[in-house]
């Protein structure tokens, strides 16, 4: 996914490489043939910035995902929300990552929950914030829930570039989870690629 985006850096520098090939061939060229080579790389341009931006789009998952790095394998929960919640009367707002829909009894597991509060006024203002968040993890319905111990919390650092206007990237380092039956789960960081909710009042 990461290595997808880097794909618009080499457009630009195509984009670039095309300006300076037509400028040498123009030395020897009328006014009306400069102009024309000037409008096919400039074409050429435009179709390649295009063709990286639905590359892109089309590598993105359309409902987010979420990895985490545990022992001995890592885990991808291949769904994920992030929602900005405001609370009013001057309180911080509350921000909320899950990888299911919290109005649904229905639950898809693994499952995750990350709850955390900002000052931030919108979600798409989070991209390069880094916010303090509970975090919640249940294997399967039968497994125990397990949470950031009292007094803990973890950094998600969101990423100061989203690869779309709907969608926000971040990554977190490593934590450990104490579970309902006192189990402990160490979660050796991950990444995620949260779908932007409409905001909540």
């Amino acid at each position: 996914m990461l290595s997808a985006l880097a794909n618009t850096d080499h457009v630009k520098q195509t984009s670039m490489f095309l300006a300076m090939l037509v400028l040498p061939l123009a030395l020897g060229c009328s006014k009306e043939q400069i102009e024309q080579a000037l409008e096919t790389a400039k074409s050429k341009s435009k179709a390649m910035t295009t063709s990286a931006v639905e590359s892109v789009e089309e590598q993105l998952p359309e409902s987010g995902e979420i990895t985490l790095n545990l022992q001995p394998d890592p885990i991808v929960i291949s769904n994920a929300e992030i929602e900005l919640i405001s609370i009013g009367d001057g309180r911080p707002n509350v921000v909320q990552i899950t990888t299911y829909a919290p109005e649904t009894s229905s639950r898809s597991y693994p499952m995750v929950l990350l709850h955390g509060t900002t000052n931030t006024a919108t979600t798409a203002n989070l991209a390069g914030e880094k916010v303090r968040c509970d975090f919640y993890y249940q294997q399967s319905a039968a497994s125990p829930i397990a949470m950031t111990k009292s007094g803990e919390a973890l950094t998600v650092v969101f990423q100061p570039s989203n690869p779309t206007n709907n969608a926000l990237t971040a990554t977190f380092g490593m934590i450990s989870l104490r579970g309902s039956d006192d189990s402990m789960i160490q979660i050796h960081g991950g990444h995620l690629l949260a779908v932007i909710r409409e905001e909540t009042n």
